[in-house]
């Protein structure tokens, strides 16, 4: 391991991909409806440890979700999936019960940098299950909005937010999430050579 993967505890950094999925794009007001973690290692080879759990709110009609989300939803099977789970395995304590233990197990043993696309926003509505992920999280972030978007003013990457692929499942994004990070690290380390 090499020694800028380890910090200050001594404790080797990881990855941690975090997604969810939503009623709508309001952080305040929109209900959580699946969160995924994938934890990897830095260069992202190696998985630690997975994570997904479909989320049932208390009480939801149509009028919570937004047109495009309750179709996406809809197109994707998660609205079905939520109907036909087990309601003890899906309520949000049990969610936050699950959450807590998988990340009190990974942050034993590693520093948990929060990686994925739009990372403020996924840890948000973390929060709104009564965790606190700095408790667990490094305060240090990889979003990979950021880094999509220098590539694209570079010209070295089609925009990824014109023609957005995928099932909007957390697996699915998470998956294309790193899928990415390790196409873009090949990128950078070639541009570096």
């Amino acid at each position: 391991m090499r020694k800028q993967d380890k910090d200050r505890n001594g404790k080797p950094e990881a990855l941690l991909w975090v997604d969810v999925e939503t009623t709508g794009v309001d952080r305040d007001l929109d209900e959580l409806l699946e969160v995924g973690m994938r934890c990897t290692s830095v260069d992202a080879t190696e998985t630690y440890g997975t994570l997904t759990r479909l989320v049932k709110p208390q009480c939801l009609t149509l009028d919570d979700f937004t047109p495009v989300s309750f179709s996406m939803h809809c197109d994707s099977g998660l609205l079905y999936a939520l109907v036909d789970s087990d309601p003890s395995r899906i309520n949000r304590k049990a969610v936050a019960d699950a959450i807590l233990e998988f990340l009190d197990s990974l942050a034993q043993r590693f520093t948990l940098v929060p990686a994925g696309t739009n990372v403020d926003f996924d840890i948000d509505f973390l929060k709104r299950l009564d965790l606190n992920p700095d408790r667990w999280l490094s305060y240090r972030k990889f979003d990979l909005t950021t880094l999509r978007r220098y590539l694209t003013f570079l010209d070295c990457h089609e925009d990824p937010y014109k023609k957005h692929a995928g099932t909007h499942r957390v697996r699915d994004c998470i998956r294309r999430d790193i899928n990415d990070y390790i196409r873009y690290r090949k990128l950078l380390k070639g541009a570096w050579r």
